[in-house]
């Protein structure tokens, strides 16, 4: 696995924010988006935006926010249940990584090993998230760019 420390800058979304277990919440958010998006004919790129540790909390305690990039200044309808929010920016380890199976945790795993093994770095506060580059949701098999929030180490 390729990866690097890259700089973001901050990101507009559209989307909807989820708790509970992610197996059952990003893919019921992403058929929301997907139907909003069909409706509304937004393109943008595809995020989940990760919020708790799952070896940490309990399944229902973790939230994550399945949206579209959008720009800044698009406003959603008076009516329309989708949220609008930012994607921090600052620096990120970043990986590109094919999963198989649909085993996100696996790729999740070896990207905090990768940056473990790094050293000088340690996450910081912002949520982790991963930019959907295939849509596997068939075959279970994707192309996903994924993203850890980091700071240089204390």
């Amino acid at each position: 696995m390729k990866a690097s420390i890259v700089e973001r800058n901050p990101q507009s979304w559209l989307g909807y924010h989820l708790q509970g277990p992610w197996q059952e919440t990003v893919p019921r958010g992403f058929n929301q988006l997907k139907s909003w998006v069909s409706e509304h004919k937004v393109e943008g790129e595809w995020l989940a935006i990760y919020y708790g540790n799952p070896q940490e909390l309990p399944p229902e305690e973790l939230r994550v926010e399945t949206v579209i990039t959008a720009p800044e200044e698009m406003i959603p309808a008076a009516g329309d249940d989708i949220e609008k929010g930012l994607l921090p920016g600052g620096r990120y380890f970043h990986a590109r990584v094919e999963v198989l199976n649909n085993d996100f945790f696996s790729a999740w795993r070896s990207l905090f090993d990768s940056l473990n093994a790094l050293g000088g770095w340690q996450v910081d506060n912002r949520p982790c998230f991963e930019h959907y580059l295939s849509d596997g949701s068939d075959s279970g098999d994707w192309l996903v760019d994924m993203y850890i929030p980091v700071r240089a180490a204390d």
